[in-house]
C-alpha cells in the first residue's frame, strides 16, 4: 500500500500530451491539469521529448489547431522544469507489438512508474502480461 506522502509515478503517452495541446479539454487536457497541481509525478524519457518536440512541428499539427511559439515555448518549459527524467531500460522484459511504442514500456519500467497512461492498443495489450513486472519493483515509502 502507498504512502499519501509519496506521489505516484507516471509515464504519459505522447498523444495525450498532442490532444491535451489541441484540445484544452477532454481528459487528456485534465490529466496535465492534475499533474500541474502536484497529484502524480511525471517522467519523460529524452526519446519521449524529441517525440513531441517533431510532432508539434508538423504543419498538419502546428498550423491546423493554431499552436503558437509562446503557447508551445510555455508548454516544453514546464515539461523540463516539473517533469522528471526517465532512465531508459535498455533490455526490455517484453517488446511492444509496435516497435515504436517499446520507447514508452522502457521509460515507465526505467523510471519505475506506477502507471503508464495511454490508450495506444499495443501498449495495452500488454495489460496482465506475466513477465511486465521483470524489472524489480519500487519499494513503498
Amino acid at each position: 500500500m502507498r504512502s499519501d506522502a509519496v506521489p505516484l509515478r507516471v509515464v504519459v503517452d505522447t498523444n495525450l500530451f498532442i490532444s491535451a495541446l489541441i484540445t484544452r479539454r477532454g481528459v487528456p487536457h485534465e490529466l496535465i491539469t492534475h499533474w500541474q497541481a502536484g497529484h502524480f509525478s511525471l517522467f519523460l524519457s529524452e526519446e519521449q521529448f524529441g517525440e513531441l518536440s517533431n510532432v508539434v512541428e508538423r504543419p498538419a499539427i502546428r498550423v491546423r489547431y493554431h499552436l503558437t511559439d509562446e503557447e508551445l515555448g510555455s508548454f516544453f518549459l514546464l515539461l523540463r522544469a516539473l517533469g522528471a527524467p526517465a532512465p531508459i531500460i535498455r533490455r526490455l522484459p517484453v517488446h511492444v507489438r509496435d516497435p515504436k511504442d517499446d520507447h514508452l514500456l522502457a521509460a515507465a519500467l526505467g523510471a519505475r512508474a506506477d502507471y503508464l497512461v495511454t490508450g495506444d492498443k499495443d501498449l495495452l495489450e500488454l495489460d496482465g502480461h506475466p513477465r511486465r513486472f521483470a524489472s524489480s519493483p519500487r519499494p513503498n515509502s
